[in-house]
C-alpha cells in the first residue's frame, strides 16, 4: 500500500499517547476530554501501519455495550478512515477493512 497521509491535530494532552512506541498505554482524562477520538485514531494508525499480510491485523474498539460503541465511536472511525484510499465500511458489523486487509472493528 502506498503511503497514506491522514491529517489529525491531536490535543497536546494526547500527542505523546499517539506518538508512543510502547504497546500499552493508560490515559486518565476527564469527561468529554477526547478519549474516543484519540483511541480511534490510534487504532487506525496501528491498522494501516502493520505490514503483515497473514494473518491480517485486527484491532478493536471495545465499549461496555454494542450500541454504545456504535453511538460513540462509529462516526469518528468512519470520519478518520474516509481519506484512506480503498478502505471499505461494513455498517452492519461496525467494521472498516483497509486495503492491506487489516480490520478495525467495534465491539460491546
Amino acid at each position: 500500500m502506498s503511503d497514506v497521509h491522514i491529517e489529525i491535530r491531536p490535543r497536546k494532552q494526547f500527542r505523546l499517547y499517539l506518538e508512543r512506541k510502547e504497546r500499552w498505554a493508560c490515559l486518565v482524562v476527564h469527561r468529554r476530554g477526547g478519549k474516543t477520538v484519540a483511541g480511534v485514531n490510534d487504532l487506525q494508525k496501528i491498522a494501516v501501519s502493520i505490514q503483515r499480510q497473514f494473518p491480517p491485523p485486527k484491532v478493536a474498539y471495545i465499549a461496555p455495550f454494542y450500541n454504545q460503541a456504535k453511538r460513540v465511536a462509529w462516526g469518528y472511525a468512519k470520519h478518520y478512515a474516509d481519506p484512506v484510499p480503498g478502505r471499505d465500511f461494513n455498517e452492519s458489523e461496525l467494521k472498516i477493512t483497509y486495503p492491506t486487509g487489516a480490520e478495525l472493528r467495534l465491539y460491546g
